[in-house]
């Protein structure tokens, strides 16, 4: 049976986790609210088209599903690294955020975003859809491992 990249990331961090005692309601709370600022923190990079700080959120062997176009790391830095750098005006927006924590070291995040672009031209593009990041603490901090995002053209009512 084949499984989706983000299934086995579930199924990998859950196995790493067994044979610990569950976390607490304490402990699930304040990983969350790590990786929430995590989140946020990744967002006000994007706004400040802050390609490097954008870039540091991700873990080395990171990889995405981008509109089901497969991005490992190099490619999506270098991708990070030439929007951000052609933008005049970066507007993301992470609605509904909600964060999984599945385990001490992993949590998964899902959001909607809704994003506000000026490119190099003045063309004002908008851009809405779904996100999920798969966060893993690592010795210096939570690093996104995996994303999934879909953008759907959003045109003004």
């Amino acid at each position: 049976m084949r499984h989706s990249p983000c299934v086995l990331c579930l199924l990998l961090l859950s196995a790493c986790a067994a044979g610990r005692p569950p976390l607490d309601d304490a402990e699930r709370a304040a990983i969350a609210a790590s990786v929430d600022s995590a989140t946020r923190a990744f967002e006000d990079a994007e706004r400040a088209r802050d390609a490097e700080r954008v870039i540091a959120h991700l873990a080395p062997e990171f990889y995405m599903y981008n509109d089901g176009i497969r991005a490992d790391y190099a490619s999506a830095a270098a991708s990070i690294r030439r929007s951000l750098g052609s933008f005049r005006h970066f507007e993301p927006g992470f609605e509904n955020l909600e964060v999984r924590v599945l385990g001490p070291h992993g949590a998964v995040v899902s959001f909607t975003f809704q994003d506000s672009i000026v490119d190099g031209t003045g063309q004002l593009l908008r851009f809405r859809g779904p996100t999920t990041l798969v966060w893993e603490l690592r010795g210096n901090g939570w690093r996104i491992t995996y994303a999934d995002a879909d953008h759907y053209q959003d045109i003004p009512r």
